[in-house]
């Protein structure tokens, strides 16, 4: 068999290979516990899946216009004006299966083959496969602010190419949980409106920011408007990631050339996740201050165990559900035949001899660190950094190799 060469530069996704791994160990009876997931252990709150319900006996299971309802893409375009000031039209937002499928589509839009994408690190696991579908180039940028984990102006402006049509921002950051400030972000769109690029704004996590200070979303700086592809929805806000609707906020333009490649491909969103998402957008929000605050104390007992961990140093985050320990103190350690020599066999090690499943931080461009997520109990989190901090100091024990 021989398959196109884009599928076959293509990685799997990590995270996807995690899930995978931990479904065999479990069938075979093992005892693991997993740190992997990416998404919230929360349930979908009723009145959105009643509105499902209500939509599916409704008869309400056609094709919709491909850039989704007008009902809902209305709802989405008030509520960017109510959280952010934002001024879209329906016209300039699309509706997407998932906001993968958003970024995806904004990066096919705008990059023709061989153009560049600036990518700091660490990025979402799914941005260079996505780049590369296009027949574009990633141009990564490695903040010199470790602690921290955020590029500054000056490393943007010195990324930044002839050949550069677009900068991707996750903020706040999967995997690190990193939040541009409004200061920070200033001084980014300075460079984008100087340079010229597109900017495409991954917010997906915007709803979870644990600073007082609130979020800052990249639509609130009317003078890139022309320049900025805004992502979001309701996957992490609402708990629907099985839902998959996303949406992309741009120039009409792009939004055009958007719906007639969603045309040829989705056709639209499903008809039944619409509706659940209008209800999400339209009704009371109370449930994710609830949500939130349940993540702001499982990130204070996280951040606490992994930092009284010997040789273990991390950014407390300040919003999504992940914490990205810096690991790279024990590479080199060698423990019952487990040679420490990066994030993948530092994973590894811990998931055979402990059986805690975490995610290497080379899947996300940064090969010192490693991903835990706290999407799950405090009753999993403490057993599972439990066996964490007995794996370390068992490295402890251990020589170098």
């Amino acid at each position: 068999m021989i398959l196109a060469k884009r599928m076959v530069r293509m990685q799997e996704s990590q995270t996807v290979a995690l899930n995978s791994t931990l479904a065999r160990l479990k069938r075979e009876g093992k005892d693991v516990v997993a740190l992997g997931a990416g998404e919230p252990d929360f349930d979908t709150p009723g009145f959105i899946k009643e509105a499902a319900i209500e939509a599916i006996r409704q008869g309400y299971t056609k094709y919709t216009p491909a850039e989704g309802s007008m009902e809902l893409r209305e709802a989405i375009a008030a509520w960017l004006q109510a959280a952010y000031g934002a001024r879209y039209t329906a016209k300039e937002i699309v509706v997407t299966s998932g906001a993968k499928f958003a970024v995806f589509q904004a990066v096919l839009a705008v990059c023709d083959p061989g153009s560049e994408v600036v990518l700091p690190r660490p990025y979402w696991v799914s941005y260079p496969e996505m780049v590369q579908l296009a027949d574009a180039t990633c141009r990564f940028i490695d903040p010199a602010d470790r602690e921290h984990l955020k590029i500054s102006a000056a490393e943007l402006k010195a990324a930044i190419s002839p050949k550069t049509r677009l900068v991707i921002l996750n903020s706040p950051s999967n995997p690190s949980g990193a939040v541009y400030s409004r200061e920070e972000l200033a001084e980014l769109v300075q460079v984008i409106r100087d340079t010229g690029v597109y900017l495409l704004s991954d917010e997906i996590y915007d709803q979870i920011v644990f600073d007082e200070g609130g979020y800052t979303s990249l639509s609130q700086f009317p003078e890139i408007r022309s320049q900025l592809l805004l992502v979001n929805g309701v996957s992490k806000s609402c708990a629907m990631t099985g839902w998959r609707i996303g949406f992309l906020a741009a120039p009409e333009e792009i939004a055009k050339a958007v719906i007639k490649y969603q045309g040829h491909t989705t056709s639209n969103p499903a008809s039944i996740s619409q509706k659940a998402a209008l209800a999400g957008y339209l009704g009371s929000k109370d449930f994710i201050g609830e949500m939130r605050a349940a993540f702001l104390e499982r990130r204070d007992y996280v951040y606490k165990r992994l930092m009284a961990m010997p040789r273990i140093s991390c950014l407390l985050p300040q919003g999504a559900f992940y914490a990205f320990p810096d690991v790279s103190a024990w590479f080199g350690r060698e423990k019952n035949g487990f040679k420490i020599t990066d994030s993948v066999s530092f994973c590894q090690y811990l998931l055979q001899e402990f059986g805690v499943a975490i995610v290497p931080g080379v899947a996300f461009g940064m090969d010192t660190h490693v991903r835990l997520s706290y999407a799950t109990s405090m009753a999993v989190l403490e057993k599972a950094l439990d066996r964490i901090e007995s794996g370390i100091k068992s490295l402890e024990q251990a020589g170098m190799s």
